[in-house]
């Protein structure tokens, strides 16, 4: 096989692993905000503008393995919710046993330029 076509097809399995667990789009005006599991505590608010994401304000970074509940509220839809776990920055959400980057999915599924991490 050919070196492209071994890349392709890596390229191809990597992006197919990642399946769009948070819906098939995060149109501008998409929010995403991080809470505690028991929903008392904001940790975090993104609102999708274009491929960026904007912080709506400063982050209360959760412990490092915290469960945490993510919120997406896509314009003109019901919220929904996603657990995860708290992971240096990012959230590891948890979906049918995988385990799946919420910084990544943003940047390689949905095509988003998110921070390198959501808190320092």
């Amino acid at each position: 096989m050919r070196p492209l076509a071994l890349l392709l097809l890596f390229l191809g399995t990597v992006l197919a692993a990642l399946p769009p667990l948070l819906g098939p789009g995060l149109p501008p005006g998409t929010e995403l905000r991080l809470f505690s599991q028991d929903l008392r505590i904001l940790h975090g608010a993104w609102r999708v503008e274009g491929k960026r994401l904007i912080p709506l304000s400063a982050p209360v970074p959760p412990r490092l393995g915290q469960e945490v509940q993510l919120l997406l509220v896509l314009p003109g839809e019901r919220p929904r919710t996603f657990p995860g776990v708290a992971d240096r920055g990012d959230v590891v959400l948890l979906q049918d046993k995988e385990r799946v980057s919420l910084l990544r999915l943003l940047k390689e599924v949905y095509g988003l330029a998110p921070p390198e991490r959501l808190w320092p």
